[in-house]
Protein backbone atom coordinates (compact mmCIF):
# COMPACT_ATOMS: atom_id res chain seq x y z
CA UNK A 1 0.00 0.00 0.00
CA UNK A 2 1.30 3.60 -1.13
CA UNK A 3 1.71 6.46 1.26
CA UNK A 4 -0.85 8.08 -0.58
CA UNK A 5 -3.46 5.52 0.18
CA UNK A 6 -2.53 5.03 3.92
CA UNK A 7 -2.84 9.03 3.54
CA UNK A 8 -6.32 8.68 1.89
CA UNK A 9 -7.59 5.87 4.71
CA UNK A 10 -6.94 8.15 7.21
CA UNK A 11 -8.33 10.98 6.02
CA UNK A 12 -11.82 9.21 4.95
CA UNK A 13 -14.74 9.58 7.88
CA UNK A 14 -14.96 6.73 10.32
CA UNK A 15 -18.54 5.25 9.12
CA UNK A 16 -20.89 5.79 11.82
CA UNK A 17 -21.40 3.22 14.14
CA UNK A 18 -25.04 1.91 13.69
CA UNK A 19 -25.40 0.18 17.02
CA UNK A 20 -25.43 3.37 19.22
CA UNK A 21 -28.57 4.59 16.58
CA UNK A 22 -30.63 0.64 18.13
CA UNK A 23 -29.09 1.62 21.14
CA UNK A 24 -30.72 5.22 21.51
CA UNK A 25 -33.81 3.42 20.73
CA UNK A 26 -33.97 0.73 22.49
CA UNK A 27 -33.44 2.97 25.59
CA UNK A 28 -36.21 5.24 24.15
CA UNK A 29 -38.73 2.32 24.21
CA UNK A 30 -37.15 0.74 28.07
CA UNK A 31 -37.71 4.63 29.29
CA UNK A 32 -41.66 4.21 28.01
CA UNK A 33 -42.43 1.37 29.72
CA UNK A 34 -40.98 1.95 32.89
CA UNK A 35 -43.17 5.75 32.14
CA UNK A 36 -45.96 3.60 32.13
CA UNK A 37 -45.07 1.20 35.00
CA UNK A 38 -44.06 4.23 36.96
CA UNK A 39 -48.36 5.12 36.77
CA UNK A 40 -49.91 1.85 37.65
CA UNK A 41 -47.15 0.49 40.22
CA UNK A 42 -46.08 2.58 43.25
CA UNK A 43 -42.34 2.70 43.99
CA UNK A 44 -41.79 5.53 45.34
CA UNK A 45 -40.62 7.43 42.34
CA UNK A 46 -37.67 4.60 41.63
CA UNK A 47 -39.29 3.70 38.44
CA UNK A 48 -39.10 7.29 37.64
CA UNK A 49 -35.83 7.80 38.47
CA UNK A 50 -34.94 4.97 36.18
CA UNK A 51 -36.63 6.71 32.83
CA UNK A 52 -35.00 9.71 33.64
CA UNK A 53 -31.67 7.46 33.29
CA UNK A 54 -32.79 5.51 30.26
CA UNK A 55 -34.11 8.72 28.70
CA UNK A 56 -30.54 10.82 29.15
CA UNK A 57 -28.52 7.38 27.87
CA UNK A 58 -30.57 7.46 25.02
CA UNK A 59 -29.80 10.95 24.10
CA UNK A 60 -26.55 10.51 24.73
CA UNK A 61 -26.31 7.26 22.33
CA UNK A 62 -28.39 9.39 19.55
CA UNK A 63 -25.01 12.09 20.24
CA UNK A 64 -22.43 9.49 19.85
CA UNK A 65 -24.32 8.31 16.82
CA UNK A 66 -24.44 11.76 14.86
CA UNK A 67 -24.56 15.08 16.79
CA UNK A 68 -27.33 16.55 13.79
CA UNK A 69 -29.52 13.62 14.30
CA UNK A 70 -28.55 13.36 17.98
CA UNK A 71 -29.82 17.43 18.57
CA UNK A 72 -33.23 16.86 16.36
CA UNK A 73 -33.76 13.94 18.22
CA UNK A 74 -33.17 16.16 21.69
CA UNK A 75 -35.86 18.63 19.95
CA UNK A 76 -38.32 16.41 19.27
CA UNK A 77 -37.99 14.86 22.97
CA UNK A 78 -38.43 17.72 24.50
CA UNK A 79 -41.49 18.77 22.24
CA UNK A 80 -43.37 15.93 22.19
CA UNK A 81 -42.76 14.94 26.29
CA UNK A 82 -45.36 17.33 27.00
CA UNK A 83 -47.56 15.63 24.83
CA UNK A 84 -47.16 12.50 26.10
CA UNK A 85 -47.52 12.78 29.59
CA UNK A 86 -50.62 14.64 28.93
CA UNK A 87 -52.06 11.56 26.95
CA UNK A 88 -50.78 9.00 29.54
CA UNK A 89 -52.55 11.20 32.26
CA UNK A 90 -55.76 11.43 30.56
CA UNK A 91 -55.45 7.43 30.30
CA UNK A 92 -54.49 6.80 33.85
CA UNK A 93 -57.39 9.13 35.05
CA UNK A 94 -60.03 6.63 33.71
CA UNK A 95 -58.41 3.78 35.02
CA UNK A 96 -59.68 1.89 38.77
CA UNK A 97 -56.75 2.89 40.08
CA UNK A 98 -57.01 6.57 39.36
CA UNK A 99 -60.61 6.71 40.47
CA UNK A 100 -59.43 4.99 44.14
CA UNK A 101 -56.58 7.58 44.30
CA UNK A 102 -58.74 11.05 43.68
CA UNK A 103 -61.39 9.67 46.10
CA UNK A 104 -64.55 8.65 43.98
CA UNK A 105 -67.00 6.80 45.69
CA UNK A 106 -66.39 2.99 45.69
CA UNK A 107 -69.15 0.46 45.64
CA UNK A 108 -69.56 -0.04 49.44
CA UNK A 109 -71.92 3.03 49.99
CA UNK A 110 -71.96 6.55 50.18
CA UNK A 111 -69.98 8.84 51.86
CA UNK A 112 -71.29 10.88 55.25
CA UNK A 113 -70.70 14.25 53.63
CA UNK A 114 -72.22 13.41 49.86
CA UNK A 115 -75.59 12.23 51.74
CA UNK A 116 -75.66 15.36 53.16
CA UNK A 117 -74.84 17.36 50.30
CA UNK A 118 -77.83 15.69 48.80
CA UNK A 119 -80.29 16.35 51.63
CA UNK A 120 -79.12 20.02 50.67
CA UNK A 121 -79.13 20.07 47.50
CA UNK A 122 -81.06 23.43 47.26
CA UNK A 123 -78.29 25.73 45.86
CA UNK A 124 -78.94 29.07 47.66
CA UNK A 125 -75.91 30.24 49.96
CA UNK A 126 -78.28 29.77 53.26
CA UNK A 127 -79.34 25.99 52.19
CA UNK A 128 -75.52 24.95 51.91
CA UNK A 129 -74.34 27.05 54.97
CA UNK A 130 -77.01 24.85 56.89
CA UNK A 131 -76.06 21.31 55.25
CA UNK A 132 -71.81 22.28 55.96
CA UNK A 133 -73.48 23.21 59.81
CA UNK A 134 -75.33 19.76 59.66
CA UNK A 135 -72.34 18.07 58.55
CA UNK A 136 -70.15 19.51 61.35
CA UNK A 137 -72.36 19.08 63.78
CA UNK A 138 -72.39 15.28 62.85
CA UNK A 139 -68.94 14.77 62.56
CA UNK A 140 -68.36 16.52 65.69
CA UNK A 141 -70.17 13.89 67.19
CA UNK A 142 -67.50 11.19 66.01
CA UNK A 143 -64.24 13.37 67.67
CA UNK A 144 -62.78 10.97 70.20
CA UNK A 145 -64.18 7.46 68.41
CA UNK A 146 -61.92 5.10 66.62
CA UNK A 147 -62.11 3.53 63.30
CA UNK A 148 -60.20 1.83 60.64
CA UNK A 149 -58.99 3.34 57.12
CA UNK A 150 -60.90 1.87 54.50
CA UNK A 151 -58.27 3.43 51.42
CA UNK A 152 -55.23 4.51 52.17
CA UNK A 153 -54.92 8.66 53.11
CA UNK A 154 -52.49 10.13 51.05
CA UNK A 155 -53.66 12.22 53.36
CA UNK A 156 -56.79 12.38 52.13
CA UNK A 157 -58.51 9.06 52.22
CA UNK A 158 -61.73 7.29 53.79
CA UNK A 159 -62.48 5.74 57.13
CA UNK A 160 -64.81 3.64 58.68
CA UNK A 161 -66.32 4.86 62.02
CA UNK A 162 -69.05 3.87 63.56
CA UNK A 163 -70.15 1.44 60.76
CA UNK A 164 -70.09 4.88 58.29
CA UNK A 165 -67.98 6.06 55.66
CA UNK A 166 -66.05 9.16 55.95
CA UNK A 167 -64.01 11.49 54.21
CA UNK A 168 -60.81 11.87 56.36
CA UNK A 169 -57.45 13.70 56.30
CA UNK A 170 -54.57 12.22 57.97
CA UNK A 171 -52.85 14.35 61.17
CA UNK A 172 -49.53 13.80 59.61
CA UNK A 173 -47.51 11.86 56.64
CA UNK A 174 -49.55 8.42 55.39
CA UNK A 175 -52.03 6.10 56.72
CA UNK A 176 -52.53 2.89 55.30
CA UNK A 177 -55.70 0.96 54.10
CA UNK A 178 -56.82 -1.25 56.98
CA UNK A 179 -54.95 0.28 59.96
CA UNK A 180 -56.31 1.93 63.04
CA UNK A 181 -57.62 5.74 63.84
CA UNK A 182 -58.82 7.63 65.86
CA UNK A 183 -60.80 10.84 64.79
CA UNK A 184 -58.91 14.24 67.16
CA UNK A 185 -60.97 16.70 65.12
CA UNK A 186 -63.21 17.93 62.49
CA UNK A 187 -61.23 19.75 59.81
CA UNK A 188 -62.81 21.87 56.91
CA UNK A 189 -65.63 19.32 56.48
CA UNK A 190 -63.75 16.07 56.90
CA UNK A 191 -62.70 14.17 60.10
CA UNK A 192 -59.08 14.61 60.59
CA UNK A 193 -57.36 11.44 61.76
CA UNK A 194 -54.46 9.83 63.65
CA UNK A 195 -53.26 6.40 63.12
CA UNK A 196 -53.10 4.05 66.61
CA UNK A 197 -49.44 2.93 66.59
CA UNK A 198 -49.06 -0.99 67.18
CA UNK A 199 -52.28 -1.94 65.11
Amino acid sequence: MTVVALLQSAAAPAPREEVYLFVALGLLALALVLLVLEIFVPTGGALAIMTGVAAVASIASMFIYDTVYGAVYLALLCAGSPLLLLLIFKVWSHTPIARRMILQEGADGAAVGDALHAEGADPSVAARGKAAAALTARLSELVGRSGVAVTTLRPIGFVRVDGQRIDAIAESGFIAEGAAVDVIEVFEGQLKVREVPGH
